[in-house]
């Protein structure tokens, strides 16, 4: 199951960095949620999809990579990660770093996400 387990995370992962919202739909359950320490929560698939097409507007050229995934659980994988974008609206540099935290659902789809800033971010 751990292998499954980072191929559905690696699946999330392509999609996010493809803006891919179709399969991000399929990846999400109908009553997923994402709590994030920089947005606060989200409950529902369509509320996290709308959130994620807003943000990816605002930062439309962001890379982000993961430096590590791995299973902590039978149903939860984390992942440490970077990224770096512009800020459309103001053109300011961010780059931020973090742990996230997928909890899958017994079908396979993600339940939970948790995300958490860490700081301060090297550069």
């Amino acid at each position: 199951m751990s292998k499954d387990l980072l191929k559905l995370a690696e699946r999330y992962y392509a999609a996010l960095k493809e803006f891919d919202y179709a399969a991000l739909e399929k990846i999400f359950a109908e009553d997923a949620e994402y709590h994030s320490s920089g947005i606060g929560g989200l409950y529902g698939r369509p509320a996290i999809i709308e959130a994620m097409k807003a943000y990816f507007h605002e930062f439309s050229d962001q890379v982000s990579t993961n430096d590590s995934i791995e299973v902590i659980s039978p149903s939860s994988v984390r992942t440490h990660w970077r990224l770096h974008a512009t800020t459309k609206s103001s053109g300011r540099k961010v780059t931020r770093q973090g742990v996230e935290t997928i909890h899958f659902n017994p079908k396979g789809l993600i339940a939970t996400v948790e995300v958490k800033d860490v700081e301060p971010c090297p550069e």
